[in-house]
């Protein structure tokens, strides 16, 4: 993050009035590189990846796979439980590298009807478009939001409402870094309000998960799975 902060810094400093589209530019070209290079690079500096070995279980995974037409690269067990008892599945990476990774706790915890349920949950996500969905949220949010900055950081009246002496605020205007870290410190104040939106957003999301789930598992096993979860 520090690369990052020091990038968006420079640009206040140094882009003119339309810094804050640059660091938009910057901010989601970030968040997309790391998409595509946590499955291979990012994952595996701190946890194990080994393939799912053969049995009940990867039979059923490799059919569902079949019956939702989702392409993997493979399909591997995390050694989650290096850090937690959480049991957890999923899908990460784009294109002919998606991978399909399951905790080990996940796999030691259910059943093979079970896990097929759970899979077809996270599957679910992706066949409803709920990724993508979140990507462009995300991506209309953060490009509001650094449009708010740049209109705040202009407006002598943000430094004075919280708290920068009146006498101060030409010298703290000069400097981006306070503007900045004014900015993250009064945010959360306001975005607060949305939680309940977000948390409803997210919900719609994961009951679409389940009746996906529900067509294309079986909807007993699912229950059962996320009572065990």
């Amino acid at each position: 993050g520090l690369p990052l902060a020091l990038l968006v810094l420079w640009l206040m400093r140094s882009a003119g009035a339309w810094w804050w589209l640059y660091a938009w530019l910057a901010w989601m070209a970030f968040q997309l590189l790391v998409l595509v290079l946590y499955p291979t690079v990012i994952a595996p500096l701190f946890n194990r990846f080994s393939p799912l070995p053969a049995g009940d279980a990867r039979e059923r995974i490799e059919r569902l796979l079949t019956r939702c037409g989702f392409r993997a690269s493979g399909l591997f067990v995390m050694d989650g439980s290096k850090r937690s008892g959480h049991g957890n599945a999923y899908f990460t990476g784009f294109g002919r590298a998606k991978r399909v990774v399951f905790f080990d706790t996940l796999l030691a915890r259910l059943v093979p009807e079970e896990i097929e349920a759970v899979l077809a949950h996270e599957l679910g996500h992706f066949r409803r478009r709920h990724v993508v969905k979140r990507v462009v949220w995300s991506a209309l949010l953060s490009l509001a939001l650094l449009a708010l900055l740049a209109w705040l950081a202009d407006a002598p009246w943000f430094y004075t409402g919280l708290g920068i002496p009146p006498q101060d605020v030409t010298t703290a205007m000069a400097r981006p870094g306070v503007a900045l870290a004014l900015f993250m410190l009064a945010l959360p104040v306001f975005t607060f309000a949305l939680a309940p939106l977000s948390a409803a957003y997210s919900r719609r999301h994961e009951f679409e998960a389940d009746a996906f789930a529900a067509e294309h598992a079986s909807a007993t096993a699912l229950i059962a799975a996320l009572i065990k979860l």
